[in-house]
């Protein structure tokens, strides 16, 4: 599961608040439809102009969740909040192994399914060994046993999506991604890219660029 490790950026969090549940899905970090959740930006004001994209500040609600089931005991909980981003929390066995945050910065529409596979199959963004994007060079988080420079297919996987009050599942898709990051040495860390085309119907199919970091919960007021 080394491919799953470095997908996701699994490292230590520290002790979360109490789990909330969606059904028999346990939720972490006390996250649900119709929390509010405020994340820590400090780091945009100490390098203005170092990151490629900037977190939404104040206060954002949680108007859907997405679940993404792994196997192995790995999930993927995506909370997306009001102003296009996304608190992704992943875990193991309901174990809390890292948090990222991403904003959405960009989205392109393939003109038709078999532009859609194309992108999948042959794209460089979908798992090159270093792309550039934004006038940035990203490398490859992802790791490959076919060699540095080879480019590896995407990772699959599928999310439900959950809406509403009391929630209940609203939608669900395909997605089939690849985690890039690059240094950002005014602010001594990396910054995410994260790569995905987006399958979710007959004629309904995208790719969207997320930027995004990883945070600890100490980054993270949740209500």
């Amino acid at each position: 599961m080394r491919w799953l490790e470095k997908l996701v950026g699994r490292s230590p969090v520290p002790d979360a608040p109490a789990s909330q549940a969606l059904g028999d899905i346990p939720l972490p970090l006390g996250l649900r439809i119709g929390a509010q959740v405020c994340i820590d930006t400090t780091l945009y004001r100490i390098a203005p102009g170092a990151m490629t994209a900037e977190l939404p500040g104040g206060y954002q609600g949680v108007p859907c969740y997405g679940h993404i089931d792994l196997g192995d005991g790995f999930s993927l909980h995506r909370f997306y909040l009001d102003d296009d981003a996304f608190l992704q929390v992943s875990t193991v066995g309901g174990d809390v192994e890292a948090i990222k945050a991403f904003v959405f910065h960009d989205t392109v529409h393939p003109p038709d399914k078999s532009a859609f596979q194309r992108f999948v199959s042959e794209d460089r963004h979908l798992g090159a060994v270093q792309i550039d994007y934004a006038d940035h060079r990203w490398d490859r988080v992802t790791g490959s046993t076919q060699g540095d420079e080879a480019r590896i297919p995407p990772i699959a996987y599928d999310e439900v999506l959950y809406r509403h009050s009391p929630p209940r599942r609203d939608d669900d898709l395909t997605h089939y991604a690849m985690l890039y990051h690059r240094p950002v040495p005014e602010l001594d860390r990396d910054e995410y890219l994260l790569v995905t085309a987006e399958d979710s119907g007959p004629t309904d199919f995208c790719v969207t660029y997320a930027v995004g970091i990883d945070l600890t919960i100490a980054d993270l007021d949740i209500t």
